[in-house]
């Protein structure tokens, strides 16, 4: 029997350790083992009643959550409608508190169904939704059922496409990533007081001269309107820092003097608790300023140039859930190789990503699902409303995340069309009033066409913040003909690369990404470049090597690396090693910081060479130094360079 009264439990602290947002008053439980599971490839479950408490289980599996179907091997890539079905015994349900069921993503619609009565539901795959169970649970057993369909088509987002608006009848019926069906994310059962502090938007602005900030709060409560709050400002050990805010129309706001700033080096996180009728929440952010000067992009008021990669969400046997041993090794594997400004891919990241590109110091331009929309689909009422209820999910769920510097509404739409042109405008906009202290982007396949795009109206690119672009090849003339167009706006490159198996040797890749790579370095209005891909993803769109994968990470899909990688690893680092000679036992290091591409301030950077370290003093672009090591010389041992955080960026022999 399970006790729902309010309680401290391991799992709660672990989640209050590592989250980025925690309610510390709820009660977290809910099942996740031995449930009851069933495909439903013929819909009958709904009029035969699957979701009673009633009806018999007899052959129904049994799976663990999170699950995801696509990847299960008595189930590899169904697609379709299944059920989940769990019966839980409560032996008490706990006075004035309101439960709710949240879930951090279902793939792709789903019902929910609690003691044979329908009490919500959600579509979109990857961002959490909640459904209030208060006056519906009862003592004793209950049962819950979800029905899954991971299935698409041209009203789902991602989409299928028209074919008479995307021009091949095959390809327009798919999306290129894999619709990994299932509840793929952790689901909880909470218990909540009456009134609730549901989110809290942090706004900073920091003044970069004095050293100060001011935070602004802006509270979203559930239940007792009106309800005071009580704001704590904390640093990432816990010590009080200030207490006493000032408000005015329901935001509180303090200005806080010896500022520590977050950047890709140095993330430095405070955290702000926030109490309102009984229940408490402990948020993370960070001070940080992004800002476009001219075709400059600043963060804390320095230009910077990134290197980056697109990571597909896909590993093999998981699909697209995302234990944090799979974070912990892509993102270590990313940030090594400098892949650390990105756009990941066409729908939100979890948030367990999220929190270790806070907490590691990494950039990233997040995206809603709209995928090759065609014209019709983006002037569709209901389209353009479930792209909106996605991207505000994913805006008000992230949007406390350092890591995150800019939205994005969508990728390789048909940009030069009225209807996509409508379509920046009108979600740029949204975006904008969801929050406004970030830039808005989308990533173009047009807008380096000189025979599309003559004149700054022509293409949906005029009216962001900066422009997005996915190009793969020619790649000087192309970025030439966007500066062009758009001569005072920063250039991302979101998306170039080759494939590993349309080329005779990884040389070849090389040389083409070297050409690339050069022709950014030669532009001073490029600020980022991001590899696609990080990882082989499996996909079923046309022309995908008869392994299944599309072949075009750094790392192939069990995340070896390939020569790919290591190149990228050398031209993506801010710090380069031009000589490494012994004088008198003593290793005479001389290291140059780039001037070009990639270009960032470097401080706290060591050297280390056969056990010994040496700090190479803060080098602004362009600067040089030389360290020296009192080490003794070794066959054996390595010279590596590592960034604050111990990530081993650059390796070599000593001759």
């Amino acid at each position: 029997m399970i006790n729902l009264m309010p309680r401290k439990n391991l799992f709660s602290l672990l989640l209050l350790l590592i989250a980025l947002k925690t309610h510390a008053t709820d009660t977290l439980y809910l099942p996740t083992r031995h449930w009851a599971f069933a495909i439903d490839p013929l819909k009958v479950g709904d009029n035969e009643g699957w979701y009673r408490d009633d009806f018999r289980k007899t052959t129904f599996d049994y799976v663990d959550l999170p699950h995801c179907y696509s990847v299960d091997p008595r189930y590899f890539f169904f697609n379709g409608q299944a059920w989940y079905k769990k019966e839980m015994e409560l032996a008490t349900i706990p006075e004035n508190r309101r439960l709710f069921l949240h879930f951090e993503a279902v793939y792709y619609k789903c019902s929910i169904y609690l003691n044979n009565e329908l009490v919500g539901g959600h579509e979109g795959g990857y961002t959490p939704f909640e459904v209030e169970l208060t006056g519906k649970l009862k003592t004793g057993r209950n049962t819950i059922a979800i029905k899954v369909d991971n299935n698409w088509d041209t009203t789902t987002i991602p989409a299928a496409r028209p074919a008479r608006e995307a021009g091949d009848p095959i390809n327009s019926q798919l999306i290129p990533w894999m619709n990994y069906g299932g509840i793929t994310r952790d689901c909880w059962l909470l218990s909540r007081t009456s009134t609730f502090i549901e989110r809290v938007k942090v706004e900073t602005d920091p003044d970069l001269q004095k050293g100060t900030a001011i935070i602004s709060l802006r509270p979203t409560l559930n239940g007792k309107a009106g309800a005071p709050v009580q704001y704590t400002l904390l640093d990432p050990q816990g010590k009080v820092l200030r207490t006493k805010w000032n408000t005015n129309n329901g935001i509180a706001y303090t200005k806080i003097s010896n500022t520590r700033l977050w950047d890709q080096d140095h993330p430095f996180l405070y955290r702000v608790q926030c109490v309102a009728g009984g229940d408490t929440l402990l948020q993370t952010f960070a001070v940080r300023k992004v800002e476009v000067r001219g075709t400059q992009l600043l963060l804390n008021g320095h230009p910077i140039k990134m290197g980056g990669a697109n990571r597909p969400l896909d590993y093999p046997g998981l699909g697209s859930m995302e234990p944090d041993s799979v974070v912990e090794k892509d993102m270590r594997l990313m940030k090594e190789a400098g892949m650390e400004f990105s756009r990941f891919c066409h729908y939100p990241v979890s948030e367990r990503t999220l929190n270790w590109m806070d907490a590691h110091g990494m950039l990233i331009i997040e995206e809603a699902g709209n995928w090759q929309l065609a014209p019709s689909q983006m002037a569709r009422p209901r389209m353009r409303e479930l792209f909106r209820q996605q991207f505000r999910e994913m805006i008000q769920r992230d949007w406390n995340h350092p890591s995150i510097i800019a939205w994005s509404v969508g990728n390789e739409f048909q940009s030069f069309r009225p209807e996509g042109i409508q379509w920046v405008k009108d979600m740029k906009a949204y975006a904008n009033e969801l929050d406004n202290s970030r830039l808005v982007t989308f990533a173009s396949c047009f807008v380096h066409n000189p025979g599309l795009v003559k004149k700054p109206e022509d293409e949906a690119s005029n009216y962001v913040d900066f422009v997005s672009a996915n190009m793969y090849g020619n790649y000087e003339n192309a970025i030439k003909h966007i500066h062009e167009i758009y001569p005072n706006k920063p250039l991302f490159v979101s998306e170039f690369g080759q494939r590993a198996d349309f080329v005779k040797s990884e040389d070849e890749r090389i040389a083409h990404c070297k050409t690339a790579i050069d022709a950014f370095r030669k532009a001073d209005y490029v600020i980022g470049a991001c590899l696609w891909t990080y990882n082989d993803y499996l996909s079923r769109y046309p022309n995908t090597n008869p392994n299944g994968y599309r072949q075009w990470g750094a790392v192939d899909q069990n995340r070896n690396p390939r020569a790919l990688y290591n190149y990228l690893q050398s031209e993506f680092s801010p710090l380069v090693i031009t000589s490494a000679t012994w004088q008198q036992e003593q290793l005479v290091v001389k290291v140059s910081a780039r001037a070009d591409f990639p270009v960032y301030p470097t401080d706290g950077y060591l050297l280390e060479y056969n056990g010994v370290q040496a700090r190479i003093p803060a080098l602004q672009p362009g600067g040089q130094t030389t360290v020296t090591l009192q080490a003794k010389a070794s066959a054996a041992a390595i010279l590596a360079m590592l960034r604050p955080g111990g990530f081993v960026i650059h390796r070599q022999k000593i001759q």
